[in-house]
């Protein structure tokens, strides 16, 4: 039986490795992402694992959003997982006031009002699937080494949104599976390709989340840390 999944932004680094294990794990993989020249290069290169196709779609346009559903629901109706990985920081080294309103805006935009408005247009598809939504996330406590006030605050309600959704699906007996990873310090562009002993490839954070795919184990509902253990926030 095919099985298809859609990752956003994975036309470059973790979404990119996250679509590479996914093609090697027997998925058909929808290549999100909102520049078509990126997006052909990195689906040219992702043929090699597998079946991959470009899906055009910029999780800050809601407009483009339901374009991509639409273009989903009429041509993909084995769909069975989303992996909302696309996602923006804002400035990780601003002091929290220092931010304008519509920087906020624009990274909120990125990182939950987008996810959350795919996950519900595919809600309907991954029901009659029994599927699974992944979201990756990050830590929202702010703490003297990591406190990115922009990023943690978009990210805030994609862990409330993870857990909530979970809750009720289990409690509406709704066959979806919800449930976010926290790879940790990863080298992307995002920050800089920062390096140190802590921080990991993009291939090495791709290898734990698509992990919690395959395990057959059930996370509904669940913040999952790159060590395995579960996130209270």
């Amino acid at each position: 039986m095919t099985k298809t999944a859609l990752v956003t932004g994975a036309n470059k680094g973790i979404g990119f490795e996250i679509a590479k294990h996914l093609l090697q794990a027997g998925y058909h993989v929808l290549v999100g992402a909102r520049d078509q020249e990126r997006g052909e290069v990195a689906v040219n290169t992702l043929k090699a694992f597998g079946y991959a196709e470009l899906l055009l779609i910029d999780v800050a346009d809601l407009q483009s959003i339901d374009q991509a559903v639409n273009h989903i629901k009429q041509n993909y109706t084995d769909l069975s997982l989303l992996v909302n990985n696309a996602g923006i920081p804002g400035d990780m080294h601003k002091v929290g006031w220092e931010f304008d309103v519509e920087e906020l805006v624009a990274t909120h935009q990125v990182d939950f009002i987008g996810p959350f408005a795919l996950s519900k247009g595919l809600l309907p598809l991954l029901i009659a699937n029994k599927g699974i939504i992944q979201n990756i996330s990050i830590p929202i406590e702010p703490l003297s080494f990591f406190n990115a006030f922009a990023y943690q605050t978009a990210k805030a309600p994609l862990n409330v949104m993870t857990k909530s959704w979970g809750m009720s699906f289990e409690k509406e007996n709704i066959p979806v599976e919800i449930f976010a990873v926290m790879p940790g310090a990863v080298s992307t562009d995002l920050n800089g390709n920062m390096t140190g002993d802590f921080v990991k490839t993009t291939a090495q954070a791709a290898e734990i989340i698509v992990s919690y795919i395959l395990d057959d184990q059930n996370h509904n509902g669940q913040v999952i840390n790159y060590d395995g253990t579960l996130s209270v926030y």
